[in-house]
Formats: C-alpha cells, sequence, structure tokens
C-alpha cells in the first residue's frame, strides 16, 4: 500500500502554508501555540537563573512579574491560537497525526516533594514529559485529529509511535556530571527510568510486523538536525537532541523518526536504518513523505533543506 504524508514543522501559532497539494494524511510533531506573548520572559527568566543560587520555577518567575491573572490569560490565549492552527489542520478531511510540543501546555504535572535545586528541576522535566495526552483545549472535538503521545496508533500497514513534550537530552554527559554529587540523584535517575521505559514500552507492544514512524517533538541527540546554533549561548554548536528518542532508534530501529523543535535545522540525516527528519520551523516548510510497502519510497523538501541555520 502506497501512503503519501503531508509532514507539517513547528508553526507557533502561524498558520502553515500548504505547498505539497496530493497526500492521504499529515504529520504534526507539536509546538502549535504561539510563544509570542512569553519567549521575551524565558529571556528574563534565564539570565535570573544564571545569578540565583537556586532554580526559580518559570511560572513562579511570570506570575511574579505579571500577576497570576494575567499569566493564566496568556496561556489561554497562546492555547487558543494552538486551537486555530489544528482547527485548519482538521479541515482538510484527512487524519492528522500529532504529539505536543513544549509550548504546547500538556504537562502532566509539577513535583512538589523535592526542594528547589538543580535535581527538582530536571525532575520536574522528566515528570512533564510523561504526559499522556495532549492538552483537550487543542484538540477536543476534532474529529480529524490523532493524538499519538505516549500511544501506539495503527494506520493503514504502519504504526505510529509518539513521545512529544521533550525539548532537551533528557540525561547527557553535561547534566550526570552537574548531579553527580547531588544527594538527590538517585531520585533523578529513578524519574529518568520510568519515562525512558515509557517510551520503550510503546516499542515493545507493537505488532512487529508494521513499519513505524516514530514522533519525537525533540529531534534524536547527536545528528546533524540538532546542533545549536546561537552565539550568545554557552552552549552554541553542541548536541541538544533526546537521547531517549536516540536509544529507542537504536534499539527498536523504525523505518523513520520525525521531529523538530531544533529551528536552525530542516532536512534529513540517518541513524543506522532509520530516516530521520527535522520537520523545521515555520509556515513555509513542508516535507512529503511516500511510504510503499514498508520503504521510503520518496521525500521531498519545501523549499531546499538547511542545516546549522541561525534562525
Amino acid at each position: 500500500m502506497k501512503t503519501k504524508f503531508l509532514i507539517i514543522g513547528d508553526l507557533h501559532g502561524n498558520k502553515p502554508k500548504i505547498h505539497f497539494k496530493d497526500f492521504d494524511a499529515i504529520i504534526a510533531p507539536g509546538d502549535f501555540c504561539s510563544d509570542k506573548y512569553i519567549r521575551k520572559f524565558k529571556l528574563k527568566w534565564k539570565k535570573a537563573n544564571k545569578k540565583s543560587k537556586n532554580v526559580i520555577d518559570f511560572e513562579e518567575f511570570i506570575g511574579q512579574r505579571l500577576g497570576k491573572d494575567k499569566w493564566k490569560e496568556i496561556e489561554a490565549q497562546s492555547l487558543q491560537e494552538g486551537r486555530k492552527i489544528l482547527e485548519h489542520l482538521n479541515s482538510f478531511g484527512k487524519p492528522v497525526f500529532i504529539i505536543p510540543g513544549n509550548w504546547d501546555q500538556s504537562y502532566k504535572g509539577k513535583s512538589t516533594t523535592m526542594p528547589k535545586d538543580y535535581a527538582n528541576y530536571i525532575i520536574k522535566f522528566f515528570q512533564f514529559w510523561m504526559a499522556k495526552k495532549t492538552n483537550p483545549v487543542l484538540i477536543n472535538g476534532l474529529k480529524n485529529i490523532v493524538d499519538c503521545q505516549m500511544r501506539v496508533v495503527n494506520f493503514r500497514d504502519l504504526q505510529f509511535v509518539g513521545y512529544g513534550l521533550s525539548s532537551a537530552p533528557e540525561l547527557n554527559a553535561a547534566r550526570k556530571n552537574k548531579l553527580k554529587n547531588n544527594k538527590f540523584y538517585s531520585e533523578v535517575l529513578k524519574t529518568y527510568t520510568l519515562l525512558e521505559n515509557m517510551v520503550f514500552n510503546l516499542f515493545k507492544i507493537t505488532n512487529g510486523k508494521n513499519q513505524i514512524i516514530f514522533l519525537s517533538h525533540n529531534v534524536p541527540y547527536n545528528t546533524k538536525l540538532d546542533i545549536l546554533i546561537n552565539k550568545q549561548s554557552k552552549l552554541n554548536k553542541m548536541h541538544m537532541g533526546s537521547i531517549i528518542s536516540r536509544k529507542a532508534i537504536i534499539k527498536f530501529k523504525p523505518l523513520v523518526c520525525i521531529g523538530g523543535h531544533m529551528h536552525e535545522h530542516f532536512g534529513k540525516d540517518n541513524i543506522g536504518k532509520t530516516v530521520v527528519i527535522n520537520a523545521g520551523f515555520g509556515s513555509k516548510v513542508n516535507t512529503l513523505l511516500t511510504i510503499e510497502n514498508n520503504k521510503i519510497k520518496e521525500l521531498k523538501f519545501y523549499p531546499k533543506p538547511y542545516t546549522n541555520k541561525s534562525y
């Protein structure tokens, strides 16, 4: 069976422009909601954390400066803009396979048992990324939207595995080194293992016959598609993709992995026989993926792919 997928990149509140007109289904690996109201506060928050001995919670930081009511209003507006994007994709009348991005307010919840230090900061993110569904505000009532977050979804002779929300290397060497003397490091490892097992278990319940399309909001770690390009950042030129996604690809060998998050890149790479696609950033980027008889028959990018781009 031949299936053509239109792949949409990170949109951040911008309505996509469709270049490829002939497709059977749509894939969108997250970040539908707008960040224009929040991004400037992210920069201020990061600066504040550099000066503080303890990690400052982002929502607390925003609440102190704007007030809780204003913060809730901004979150609600961002969700409504993301909802409009998904309503537009839903209007094509074809299945739309999605996972939430880190801007899509689909988190599981917060840890309240740990003190405010770096270990707690990392544990919170691991717990956030365990969420089992996309925020209902974004998708309720949209019959063509298929939520793949932490699920296995069958479609024709293919299977989707979804791991959204992740926005950084979960537990790389740099984080391990920073945490090695932290008395709560065992709790970090325990929570990380829970998250990793959740993703791996999804692959284990696939039927082993149909090829897998792995949706990972953040592209996998250590490819040409996950290098940060920001001369103002101490992380400039470092790999910032998902450790868990890379490990899953090596272990389970899906046909293709589709992600985004790293806006500097638009194109493909390989991990073994798995084709890795960074779907890019913005309303103008489109990818057309054709799969036939469990093989990739065609892969087209519009406009031309790019890597290491400063955006």
